[in-house]
């Protein structure tokens, strides 16, 4: 059991590594993790005035709101990207469950493209004057990596219903925006119409973001954390059954290739 588990890792790590080779070479992730942070930051942020805590809020939400359009653009794309490029099949038979190594795709471009957002935020941050104002870095680190989970989970889910669709891209520019404004992100909620509220209650990065929030001023908000882990497993769920239903209607249709 032991063995099978390191084994386990040892695939997720090698679909993580090789996730960050592709995402490396792409030119998505400039986009994504370099212009699209630097723009929103550089509008957000106050040219003078405001407190380091309140721009440190402002640089939160833009790289929780960047994260989700690399979500969108990037790992929900990596099924569909398995099956132009013929691998999609050849991890359906494998000796490993294909859901781990999407798992660890999904891993490997949420990691590797939120560090070029986190490089990119505080370099912009600096060149405005701001500097990363965190009382309480541990339960701040503890945020990041329930958000990097977070961010995982809703990777695979994406990826499982843009593939399930023809119009997967379509439906992605679809959920796009739409969470930019009501996901409660960048824009908080409580400025939105209470009738639309609901909408960023179901987003699991608005949670994990005022929980980061919350720690870099040391006043942990034990419920967005646990309102985040709740949904990351949900989303978790669901991605995998969807994964489940993806493989087992290519098996029933005899179309194992994608084709």
């Amino acid at each position: 059991m032991t063995g099978r588990f390191v084994t386990g890792l040892a695939v997720l790590y090698e679909s993580a590594r090789i996730q960050m080779v592709v995402v490396r070479s792409g030119p998505m992730v400039v986009l994504l993790g370099g212009v699209q942070p630097a723009v929103l930051l550089v509008i957000a942020l106050p040219s003078t005035g405001g407190s380091q805590l309140e721009a440190t809020r402002i640089l939160i939400s833009v790289l929780a709101t960047s994260l989700w359009a690399s979500l969108v653009w990037m790992a929900g794309g990596i099924i569909r990207r398995d099956i132009v490029q013929g691998t999609m099949s050849r991890n359906v038979v494998s000796v490993w469950d294909p859901w781990v190594v999407l798992i660890g795709k999904c891993a490997g471009s949420v990691l590797f493209t939120s560090g070029a957002m986190l490089v990119t935020g505080v370099a912009a941050g600096l060149l405005r004057g701001v500097r990363p104002h965190l009382v309480q870095p541990g339960w701040f680190l503890l945020g990041v990596l329930v958000t990097m989970a977070s961010a995982v989970a809703l990777g695979s889910l994406l990826s499982c219903v843009f593939v399930l669709s023809r119009h997967g891209v379509h439906i992605g520019n679809t959920l796009l925006y739409p969470v930019f404004i009501l996901g409660g992100l960048l824009i908080p909620d409580r400025m939105l119409p209470v009738a639309l509220r609901w909408v960023s209650r179901l987003i699991p990065l608005r949670w994990a973001k005022e929980y980061l929030v919350s720690a870099a001023a040391g006043s942990q908000d034990w419920r967005a954390l646990l309102v985040t882990c709740g949904l990351t497993l949900v989303y978790l769920l669901a991605g995998l059954a969807l994964f489940r239903k993806v493989v087992n209607r290519a098996r029933a249709l005899g179309t194992l290739e994608f084709s």
